[in-house]
């Protein structure tokens, strides 16, 4: 479906070029926008046969810079600017970055102030007799001295309050703010938009000739006018010197009830065209209109990719894809079909949502979070693992960011010294302290300029070899990976420099924090703009950026209310109505402004594609926007109407079942005592196949583990071991040696002793390192630690108790072959083991097991604790597993208790009984009491383990889902 006519430029570029002629030099021919220009240029050059001494094109923003010898002042100087003049006039305590959001607020006002050529004096005073309105303001029309009346007769009728004594006493010095903010800004010879605009027409009006050399103005494709610029172009007007092209059509203008004509309908009137353009479009010619709704942002883009492949175009510059949604940009690259060879993008896409940004967050974090400790600068942990795995950081250093990131893990470093940093340029830059705001601005340039060079690098080496392309990219050819990167540093790099600019100019310091909030603010508000060639390809547009241009095919992706039009935030510290009484800017404008920028999009477009998100979400109602129901109930247009919706059954989880397949016997023969493995059955297997086959399946067969990574905080796992280690430590010198109360009460009694012990167990267990001290353990920990203390002097209690006995062993693994048999076959298993005490007094050999976590030391009965319908108490199956394998190993004890030392316990009984209990009645004195009853129950099940063709199956009991680590395999998580 091609152009069948030419648009509004080719038009106006022609009636020129016939009229004028060689003339054109000797003109001045303005555009809303740069963009514009250059396609004029190209229909102009296309229709000369001989070399043309070329016009002189112009934005309007930049003819005005022109004639008032100011430049456009850069955004964030200006606000320290403005923060410089208010502290002259209103003393304040409010630091920079408190002030900063209010001042670009202010920024604002002014400049629609100066755009509106509104006296600020009279705006700015507060008016307590209303009687004063009338002779003020007798400038003003009757309707806007009301809105005036209205909002001083509300606010000094009304009640007082905090907020409205400052506005009160803020209000009457920001005509003083104002005048001395502009002051500074002329000694510079810069301004804003509002204040160059204001002295353009100034100088205009004066007559000043000079500065306006041109023959004729030429202004092309303007719609709504500031009150500066429709007197500039009146002032041109008057001296002869002005032409205007209009773009619009007879439809929206005149139908007076049309908002898209209202601004429109004033040009027209008071700047008549040159020459009358085609305007009778919308209406008149064919016109293909789909409305498409779509429940989800990237579904939008997914419809847009599917249009855009159903398009056979011969000219991609005649096809646009509008997004009034910047967010939507990249979604909508990654889906362009191959069959667009040239793509060019015309809009700023949010710098918040790159990863440049997201590096800047990782190391102001690992700024922010520095501790300086005796060998040096230490960095956190999670800041460290972060920049780490950064895309941008494993791209220029894998191997060092790999190896880094595996030795936090192994050493569980949760403060980093420089020291276990690999040596690398990048890492060098990164890992180093800033003391302040010009410093941390040095160091992000620095870090920048390195990953962009390696870019650069790389992208040279690849055009050298000839392999530029990323054949796995999903991004079409037009497009490189690294060139977005590249955009998107080149942006940040940009900002910093400009930063840094400010702060040296302005003798301004700041700390690390505060600077980096600043920069949030600054970012917040930063759009990264993406080269291209403008006059090939498919053109991927905001929707300001299509104002002169005509498209034969034109896709507008996020056609939802409060997107497009955008939903006015209204911002402001001058009021609504005042805003209105002083003919301020205020939301009705801009709905008109959005409505014409619709309506001329699509006037001499044949194919109209409206896509529109009908899911809704936070950010979205899931309206579509007025404009689309405008079109459908408009009886001049003939719209089509596609709901695109995703059809999702819930199903029940199926579940999952592994078969004993051979390579699943094979691995379980592993630990068979003839098994080439050797690999030893523990006591926590056994719970972890009566809580559920499918978890025992997972862990012991399939061998998945959970993915380690540094601890931050003691984990209820290594607060067990911390323990562990701890008696451990205390009790090694004595074994093998009696153990009587009064050496116990000695070890007792040397505290300190303990607490080395202690550290050397955070040492080995938690900080993976030779020596620690008390200084190393930091926030939650250092109440653990002393937690842990008050256990250890428990337990030293209870066994001053229980004293006189003979320590045999701790920690010492146990070793054991347990036959197992079924009526078909029997075989041997390696049973293996930690026993954490075993010792020997009174006739009894004693097993001692620590219990950190909830454990029950009474169970009902033997079958009760093989009945995985019912809860599973792994503490007792666990010693009484141990029991069984020590009676193996130690036959010559023939009496043997288990006892559990359950530290939770240990404070809420005074006299601690350590024994396990059969229905809180009957301790059991002596495993051989329970031991054929226990062994029985212990073979059915390793047979049924080792020995059968069960398959293995998930618990039906979801309780015991809830911790764990496979829940997400068996989509349990959500239960």
């Amino acid at each position: 479906m091609e152009q069948n006519h030419p648009g509004f430029l080719q038009q106006t570029a022609s009636y020129l070029h016939r009229v004028y002629g060689d003339s054109l030099s000797r003109f001045c021919i303005v555009f809303p926008n740069i963009r514009a220009g250059l396609f004029f240029k190209k229909y102009l050059a296309q229709l000369s046969d001989k070399p043309v001494w070329s016009p002189t094109f112009r934005s309007l923003g930049s003819l005005m810079e022109e004639i008032t010898g100011w430049t456009a002042a850069d955004r964030l100087s200006m606000v320290f600017d403005l923060f410089d003049a208010y502290r002259e006039h209103q003393p304040t305590q409010e630091s920079f970055e408190e002030f900063y959001f209010w001042g670009e607020m202010l920024l604002d006002d002014f400049d629609d102030i100066d755009k509106h050529r509104v006296d600020a004096h009279d705006l700015f005073r507060n008016i307590s007799d209303l009687k004063e309105i009338d002779q003020l303001f007798d400038y003003l029309s009757e309707e806007q001295k009301n809105a005036i009346r209205i909002f001083w007769q509300d606010f000094n009728g009304g009640k007082a309050g905090s907020l409205k004594s400052d506005f009160a006493t803020i209000w009457p010095s920001l005509h003083i703010i104002y005048d001395s903010f502009k002051k500074k800004l002329r000694e510079k010879s810069l301004g804003y938009e509002g204040m160059i605009q204001r002295e353009a027409v100034r100088l205009l009006r004066k007559g000043d000739a000079e500065h306006v050399p041109f023959e004729k103005y030429v202004f092309i494709g303007f719609n709504v006018l500031t009150p500066c610029e429709f007197l500039f172009f009146k002032s041109l007007q008057k001296q002869n010197r002005a032409a205007f092209f209009w773009d619009y059509d007879d439809y929206y203008v005149n139908n007076r009830w049309h908002e898209a004509g209202i601004f429109m309908r004033d040009n027209i009137r008071e700047f008549p065209s040159e020459w009358p353009i085609d305007s009778n479009n919308l209406t008149v010619q064919h016109k293909h209109i789909e409305i498409i709704s779509v429940p989800s942002g990237t579904g939008q883009a997914g419809m847009a990719g599917e249009i855009l492949g159903s398009f056979s175009c011969s000219d991609w510059n005649r096809v646009a894809v509008v997004l009034p949604d910047e967010h939507m940009l990249l979604p909508v690259l990654s889906v362009i079909p191959e069959t667009v060879n040239d793509i060019n993008i015309t809009m700023g896409y949010p710098f918040t949502y790159s990863p440049a940004n997201s590096l800047f967050e990782r190391l102001a974090a690992l700024q922010q979070h520095i501790r300086i400790y005796a060998d040096g600068v230490r960095f956190y942990h999670q800041d460290v693992s972060m920049i780490l795995h950064h895309p941008y950081v494993r791209d220029i250093a894998p191997t060092e960011a790999e190896q880094a990131a595996k030795h936090l893990i192994l050493h569980n470093r949760i403060y980093v010294p420089v020291s276990e940093i690999p040596d690398h340029d990048l890492f060098r830059l990164i890992f180093r302290k800033c003391d302040n705001a010009r410093e941390f601005t040095v160091y992000l340039l620095e870090i920048v300029s390195e990953i962009a060079g390696a870019m650069k690098l790389r992208e040279t080496d690849s055009d050298l070899t000839g392999s530029g392309s990323n054949s796995e990219s999903t991004l079409p050819p037009a497009i490189s990976n690294d060139s977005y990167q590249l955009e998107y540093l080149y942006t940040f790099y940009t900002a910093l420099v400009r930063m840094n600019d400010v702060l040296a100019t302005g003798d301004i310091d700041m700390s690390v924090n505060i600077f980096c909030r600043l920069l949030r603010k600054v970012f917040a508000s930063l759009k990264i703009p993406f080269s291209g060639e403008p006059l090939k390809g498919l053109q991927v547009m905001g929707m300001l950026e299509t104002r002169a241009l005509d498209f034969d095919r034109v896709i507008v992706l996020s056609m939802n209310e409060g997107v497009f039009p955008h939903a006015s935030s209204g911002q402001s510290f001058i009021p609504y109505n005042l805003r209105k009484g002083f003919g301020l800017t205020t939301s009705e404008r801009h709905d008109a402004v959005s409505a014409y920028h619709f309506y001329r999009l699509i006037q001499r477009a044949t194919d109209i594609r409206l896509i529109y998100n009908s899911a809704a979400t936070d950010r979205n109602t899931g309206e579509m926007s007025r404009f689309i129901s405008q079109l459908i109930y408009e009886p001049v247009f003939e719209v089509h109407r596609r709901n695109i919706s995703f059809h999702i059954s819930i199903e029940k989880d199926k579940e999952i079942v592994r078969e004993r397949t051979d390579w699943i016997k094979q691995k379980l023969g592993l630990y068979y005592s003839d098994g080439e493995g050797k690999k030893k059955l523990s006591p926590s297997a056994i719970n972890s196949y009566l809580d559920c086959r499918l978890r025992f399946y997972f862990r012991y067969i399939e061998g998945l583990r959970e993915s380690e990574q540094v601890v931050d905080e003691i984990d209820p796992s290594i607060f067990g071991l911390l323990l562990h280690k701890t008696m451990e430590l205390l009790y090694t010198p004595y074994i093998s040696k009696e153990v009587e109360a009064g050496l116990l009460a000695q070890i007792l009694k040397n505290k300190q002793y303990i607490r080395q012990m202690l550290l050397k167990a955070f040492a080995e267990h938690y900080f993976h390192t030779e020596h620690v001290t008390d200084d190393d353990i930091t926030g939650r920990n250092i109440i653990i630690r002393e937690v842990l203390l008050k256990y250890i002097y428990r337990i030293i209690e209870v066994d001053i108790a229980a004293a006189p006995f003979k320590l045999l062993t701790l920690e010492k693994p146990l070793d054991v072959g347990i036959r197992i048999h079924n009526d078909q076959q029997q075989a041997t298993l390696n049973m293996g083991g930690f026993i954490d005490r075993l010792e020997y007094g009174n006739g009894i050999l004693r097993i001692v097991d620590y219990k950190t976590g909830n454990a029950a030391r009474n169970f009902k009965s033997i079958a009760d604790l093989f009945d995985r319908n019912k809860p599973g108490n792994h503490a007792v199956m666990q010693t009484l597993v141990y029991a069984c394998m020590t009676s193996q190993v130690y036959p010559q004890y023939p009496h043997i208790s288990s006892g559990l030392y359950v530290v939770k316990d240990l404070f809420r009984e005074k006299e601690y009984d350590p024994r396990i209990y059969i229905s809180q009645q009957a301790p059991v004195e002596n495993y051989a009491d329970v031991s054929e009853e226990f062994e029985t129950e212990l073979n059915a099940l390793l047979s049924e383990m080792f020995l059968s063709d069960l398959p293995f199956t998930q618990t039906k009991d979801e309780k015991k889902c809830l911790n764990c680590p496979y829940a997400d395999i068996c989509h349990k998580k959500h239960h």
